[in-house]
């Protein structure tokens, strides 16, 4: 039985049930360390000092953005809330919060306290945009930035995006105009992982829930090199990140 047990768990990729937060392809890419690791440095030069992370998840960007002054990493999930709180013991620079981007209530006692706020992987998911951007804009002091990533391209949208509750796969003109509509002034907009695109596109024409491990594995060893050529492909990104100004 206790043999049976390793070999089910060694080759199975579900480990976690699907939920409404998609934890079960969190949990996949927190193996993807050389992907997180190129998402950490892509975003780190624009990252300040006094930072509030939106949707830490279980903090795999997070580790890698510390230490900071003060670090506020939050979720809406209350069992990523528990993991981040166990991840924050021993590091006072570390604080972890439950908070919902759409509810101004969450913000009232962050107001102007940070330089940066970190929004990856979230503003697709949130019903108004607008009031999360708002929120975020609130939180920063003056002149303060939003480092924010997001899918791209509609076109592309699939079974993974119906699993991870995505409310759509933004376009630049999109993520510019609900920047500026909310005090936003976009200082950098770039492409990031163009070499996924394929990957991507294949896993919905499969219909796929979820990465299977081989896949992973393959892309996360080949990271290093992909990084250093993303930018040829003749391709938009799978994502894009930009940077906005507090105006």
């Amino acid at each position: 039985m206790a043999l049976g047990a390793i070999l089910k768990y060694r080759f199975l990729d579900d480990l976690y049930a699907e939920d409404e937060y998609g934890s079960h392809i969190l949990h996949s890419l927190e193996r993807a360390q050389n992907f997180n690791r190129w998402m950490a440095e892509s975003i780190a030069p624009h990252v300040g000092a006094r930072v509030m992370e939106i949707g830490a998840g279980i903090g795999n960007i997070t580790s890698l953005l510390l230490p900071r002054d003060s670090y506020l990493a939050s979720d809406v999930n209350p069992h990523y809330v528990d993991y981040l709180r166990n991840q924050s013991l021993g590091k006072p620079f570390l604080q972890v919060a439950r908070m919902d981007l759409e509810d101004p209530a969450c913000f009232e006692s962050s107001r102007g306290r940070f330089d940066t706020v970190v929004c990856l992987n979230v503003l697709e998911h949130v019903k108004d945009p607008l009031v999360a951007l708002r929120n975020m804009h609130g939180a920063l002091e003056a002149g303060g930035r939003v480092v924010i990533y997001v899918p791209q391209g509609q076109n592309r949208y699939s079974s993974l995006d119906e699993v991870l509750s995505h409310r759509c796969r933004y376009s630049r003109t999109q993520l510019v105009e609900e920047l500026q509509a909310t005090g936003f002034e976009v200082e950098l907009l770039r492409d990031f992982n163009r070499a996924g695109v394929p990957g991507w596109l294949l896993n919905g024409m499969l219909k796929r829930r979820h990465f299977s491990r081989t896949q992973l594995k393959v892309f996360n060893v080949l990271v290093p090199v992909i990084r250093r050529v993303d930018r040829v492909f003749p391709w938009s990104g799978l994502g894009l990140i930009a940077v906005a100004r507090k105006r």
